[in-house]
């Protein structure tokens, strides 16, 4: 019989119900709907400083419900130096540094950890063994609270993972760290931590925590060793169920305000000023002859922390609102015959949800979250993290100000505020909803979205491939193209996929080399289709297109549903053997919607041209070094689009223009198409391992027309050239470029480049210049903030919606570039190196334009992009 799958969860806290048992339930609610089994280790055998240490499970178990099983590693008291007095003591001696001991005996205690973590590593693997488990989510594992559990819990990953062949199948998810939590005790020592365990480098677990600033710090503290990737908390916004109004039991009319606050009852959580601002509020609506009264409903456990209990009773009693002050004790999250009601009810039936923390408490805020999603308001301090969680996103409410040194009760300017907040209906009602619409955009994504539910075998048969590829009179490439796209290698791993080919109306030999190839290589999977409307946009769509409806139709003819990645290849360019297996595999590990691939030139087709090949080179640095930070755009010489996004952002779109008085497309479906996936939300990532070879001749045989910038057209007009040389025109290939004219080519080529590869990323996705550290160090912070107040003044003031067609962000683009050259330039030479240079010259028209007139005209300039002097500046396409 066949044992259901499990994921386990174990908690470094040590409390039956927190913000991380509250998030750990949310991941297992979708879990079950995967049909995976949730087991709870609650912590009482890890942290020894609640008084839980061993305490053996209660009435925990119905908290959860049918939810998580809560399970312990069995007779763990039998283990080596397991036991409170040895964890207290050496956390003692090496954590906290408050026991000062020889260095022999430190190394007797070093040594006695390493046994007892080897044995409860062999205890671990065989709880786990017994439950069937194929995920391990660790919740605070780094807080060194006790590092024999933690050296334990990276074994046991480690030998359960290769035994089962599983991929990466543990999240290490971290909520607070020592640089942040519980810091005025010194809890965990002083920096740096020596004998607290670093994360280590592993293909079986995923790091993940809250915010960039832990991640930035735990990846220094790690000497950038680990990847940790930043995953936020994140909220239900279906709220399907029924809640129960809890308002008559507890004896608050309709028209009096509700503030809930879900916590825990300790010193650091200031619910005193709850307790003050109900006082300040009972007593204005007092002075102004409203008939209406102010509650606050406390959901935590009053025996936690029972003497700061007591004390908020009796401020409480001295401000004469005990009677509008309920501590109802823990809420649950499902009702029992016990708990009839739970904290959606609260949050169901509340007015506001506070959240008044000290200043370096919290490193998160979930009350916000869950107010927002129950299209509540809410009010907050406005804590250490409360900008970079909530504040950026443009969710409001009423924000009390305080500081690391400035934090105590309300001011009156924060109650007035409130009070006249709390008494103007329509506006509680569209702040809720306004936050409600942004946090579903925001707060709805979660840890589940990283985890592998294939993980046994990421790249396995549970992933199929179809790689397009337009051909239009390729008879002199074919062969080679052909014979790299089916030699694809992998690394130990398989990779279904086929090849679609689509002729574009070819009136040379290719086909009849495409059926030969076929019929000599009948293991391989090609498929010929024609698409009879001439331009290799129409070919890549008609193929893609394709590829997206077989995938469909073999997936219900099977009765599964493969996890399915179209790729766009050109005729005219080989890819490496593991060209396939790094692209997927990078699109797979981050699951991610649009993948592109690293490029370069075979250095010996330009060994008689240095110069020019230097400045390719230097183009091709400038663009690994952006689509490693930002991502990238897909190009037809290589990219990847997941199935469902492709079909969702309506597949590849012709755009028109007018040549010569006839409509004709307009080739630029590629950028098009990345556009339309990002501006979805579609995620993209770089894949520089997946290594495509471009076919020198796109340089050599209009090798003046890429000096000059107009190698695909001009005023507006992209025109595919055919590249194909005939022999009378080789002489291009011979000559190299004097030092004028590889200027000129650089120059065309850094102004094509920097609008599409570096403003562009940041005009799509303006929060990555907030939120994203590698992209803020790239710009420098100051420059980073500025663009992206520039990027929302120019979206404002152009009315723009959205930037998915090509000819609605080439204005932007063009304006953000003028008005930032010159520290883009600087960003550059320092990423890329000095030759890079400084920005090529201004157009002249701009030799007469005063400073303070600059971004005036600059926006005149820019609007004439169809077909005046901007679309000539900055050249017409890619040049190299």
């Amino acid at each position: 019989m066949n044992m259901r799958a499990g994921a386990i969860f174990v908690s470094f806290d040590a409390v039956a119900v927190s913000g991380i048992t509250v998030e750990a339930l949310k991941i297992a609610k979708k879990l079950a709907r995967k049909g995976v089994k949730s087991y709870l280790d609650l912590g009482y055998d890890i942290k020894i400083d609640k008084g839980k240490f061993n305490k053996p499970y209660k009435n925990e178990h119905e908290i959860y419900s049918d939810l998580f099983t809560l399970v312990r590693v069995d007779e763990i008291d039998c283990i080596p130096h397991y036991n409170l007095d040895f964890i207290e003591r050496s956390h003692n001696v090496l954590i906290g540094r408050n026991t000062i001991v020889s260095l022999e005996e430190q190394e007797e205690i070093v040594l006695a950890i390493n046994e007892s973590s080897r044995q409860l590593a062999r205890r671990i693997v065989q709880l786990w063994e017994r439950l069937n488990i194929i995920h391990v989510i660790v919740e605070n594992g780094t807080l060194p609270e006790n590092i024999i559990y933690t050296k334990a819990l990276y074994l046991a990953i480690d030998v359960y993972g290769k035994r089962h062949g599983l991929g990466n199948f543990a999240i290490w998810r971290d909520h607070d760290l020592m640089w942040n939590s519980e810091m005025a005790a010194m809890k965990y020592g002083p920096a740096p931590y020596p004998h607290a365990v670093k994360p280590v480098a592993s293909s079986h677990i995923t790091y993940v925590t809250l915010n960039n600033h832990l991640k930035n710090k735990l990846e220094e503290w790690c000497h950038h060793g680990v990847e940790i990737k930043v995953q936020k908390n994140a909220y239900d916004f279906t709220k399907l169920g029924n809640y129960t109004n809890i308002r008559e039991k507890l004896s608050i009319r309709d028209n009096d305000i509700l503030i809930a606050r879900t916590t825990r009852i300790i010193p650091q959580k200031r619910l005193d000023r709850d307790i003050y601002l109900v006082s300040r509020l009972n007593r204005l609506f007092r002075q102004n002859g409203i008939d209406r009264k102010v509650f606050l409903v406390v959901a935590g456990d009053p025996h936690e922390d029972h003497a700061s209990y007591q004390e908020l009773r009796a401020l409480a009693t001295t401000l004469g609102v005990e009677p509008f002050i309920n501590f109802i004790g823990l809420l649950q999250h499902e009702r029992s015959q016990t708990r009839p009601y739970t904290i959606e009810d609260l949050y169901f039936s509340c007015d506001l949800v506070s959240f008044l923390t000290s200043w370096g408490y919290d490193s998160y805020g979930n009350p916000i979250g869950e107010a927002i999603s129950f299209q509540r308001c809410y009010i907050t301090t406005n804590y250490e993290y409360y900008w970079e969680v909530y504040g950026q996103h443009g969710f409001e409410g009423p924000v009390m100000a305080i500081s690391d040194k400035e934090d105590g009760l309300p001011d009156e300017a924060f109650i007035d505020g409130l009070f006249r907040f709390v008494n103007n209906k329509q506006l509680m009602n569209d702040v809720a909803q306004s936050n409600f619409e942004i946090g579903k955009k925001v707060l709805s994504d979660d840890v589940v979205n990283i985890m592998d539910f294939d993980s046994r075998d990421k790249m396995g048969v549970n992933v199929f491939v179809s790689v397009v590829l337009p051909v239009y009179n390729e008879s002199d490439c074919l062969d080679d193209v052909l014979l790299s796209l089916v030699d694809q290698k992998t690394h130990g791993r398989m990779i279904e996929y086929e090849l679609i080919i689509v002729d574009n109306n070819s009136t040379d030999d290719s086909i009849e080399k495409i059926n030969a190839f076929k019929a000599k290589n009948p293991n391989v999977d090609i498929h010929i289709i024609k698409e009879t409307v001439q331009g290799v946009s129409s070919a890549r769509k008609r193929g893609m297109d394709y590829a997206s409806s077989r995938s469909k139709v073999r997936d219900s003819r099977l009765g599964v549903q493969k996890r399915h990645y179209i790729v766009s290849v050109d005729a005219d360019c080989r890819v490496e053997p593991y060209w396939l297996h790094a692209l997927i595999g990078k699109m797979v590990e981050e699951n991610a919607d649009l993948g592109t691939c690293n490029y370069y030139y075979n250095e010996e087709s330009f060994r008689h041209r240095p110069n020019l090949f230097q400045e390719i080179q230097k183009t091709l640095r400038c663009r690994d070094m952006s689509f490693s930070l930002f991502g990238g755009f897909p190009d037809g010489k290589g990219f990847a689009v997941e199935r469902t996004r492709y079909d969702q952002v309506g597949g590849i779109e012709i755009f028109y223009q007018l040549d010569n008085g006839r409509f004709v497309e307009h080739l630029s479906d590629d950028w098009d198409f990345g556009i339309r996936v990002i501006a979805w939300g579609g995620k993209p990532v770089y894949a520089q391992n997946s290594r495509v070879e471009i076919n020198s001749r796109r340089v050599n045989t209009i090798l003046e027309e890429v000096i000059a910038g107009t190698a695909y057209g001009q005023d507006g007009i992209i025109i595919m050239k055919d590249m194909r040389p005939a022999a009378d025109e080789q002489k291009a290939m011979l000559c190299d470029t004097t030092p004028a004219q590889s200027q000129q080519a650089w120059c065309y080529s850094i102004k094509d480049y920097v609008p599409k590869n570096i403003v562009l990323p940041s005009l799509l996705n303006p929060q990555i210049l907030l939120e994203n550290p590698a992209v803020r160090e790239f710009f420098t912070g100051p420059v980073a903030d500025r663009l992206n107040r520039r990027i929302h003044e120019i979206k404002h003031e152009s009315r723009i919606i959205d930037f998915k067609a090509i000819h609605a962000y080439k204005t932007p683009a063009y304006r953000l570039y003028f008005e930032f050259r010159n520290e883009i330039f600087s960003a550059l030479r320092r990423a890329v190196g000095e030759d890079i240079g400084f920005p090529p010259p201004l157009p002249a028209c701009f030799d007469a334009v005063e400073p303070e007139d600059f971004e005036r005209f600059v926006y005149y300039f820019c609007e004439d992009r169809e077909s005046g002097e901007a679309h000539n500046y900055f050249a017409n396409g890619g040049v190299f």
